[in-house]
């Protein structure tokens, strides 16, 4: 999965775009998917600019597998609250 294809199923989940960055910005309060050469970075930006729960890949693909798994995760404990 490309950075397309997980936006596609994202959207499909009803995630809110505000929870994400696809395009690495450092915008606070998401999760952020970062390229910086051969490597894949997931990391939570907080509202102070910390970088929290950080994950390293070696794919793009690995990278959005692991943040569609995680939200489609959110999503099936929410479920349990509503």
């Amino acid at each position: 999965m490309n950075k397309k294809e997980l936006k596609h199923k994202l959207d499909e989940l009803n995630v809110y775009c505000g929870f994400y960055s696809l395009e690495g910005e450092l915008l606070p309060d998401r999760i952020v998917l970062h390229n910086n050469y051969d490597k894949w970075k997931v990391f939570y930006f907080d509202e102070r600019g910390n970088q929290d729960k950080e994950k390293v890949f070696s794919s793009e693909s690995d990278a959005c597998n692991y943040i569609y798994e995680y939200f489609k995760k959110q999503k099936e404990i929410a479920k349990k609250y509503q």
